[in-house]
């Protein structure tokens, strides 16, 4: 997910930070080869502006950043992302497998 698209989401999740502000920070984290990685387990799910859909936002929701070679070995590509923990469970089942 782009940087631009991600600060969109990121400021109807938060009451912190415009969506300027939260487009400047991801910027500035890709530019360091980091990505923001939201986990939630929530099952009610929205529509994305990338298209497709996301998890609610929930109070349980997990942040995290990674770096482009974490991502990798999880077989995602760089960029920003918001999973449910059921797709990050299948996705380590999956580059478990083809290890």
């Amino acid at each position: 997910m782009q940087s631009i698209q991600m600060g969109s989401i990121l400021q109807k999740r938060s009451m912190g930070l415009t969506e300027q502000q939260w487009i400047t920070l991801l910027e500035e984290l890709e530019k360091n080869n980091l990505y923001l990685v939201i986990e939630s387990d929530n099952p009610c799910m929205t529509k994305s502006p990338v298209g497709g859909f996301i998890p609610v936002a929930s109070r349980n929701d997990r942040f995290s950043l990674r770096s482009g070679d974490e991502l990798k070995e999880k077989g995602l590509p760089e960029g920003h992302y918001i999973l449910s923990n059921k797709e990050t469970a299948e996705r380590e089942v999956i580059a478990k497998v083809l290890k």
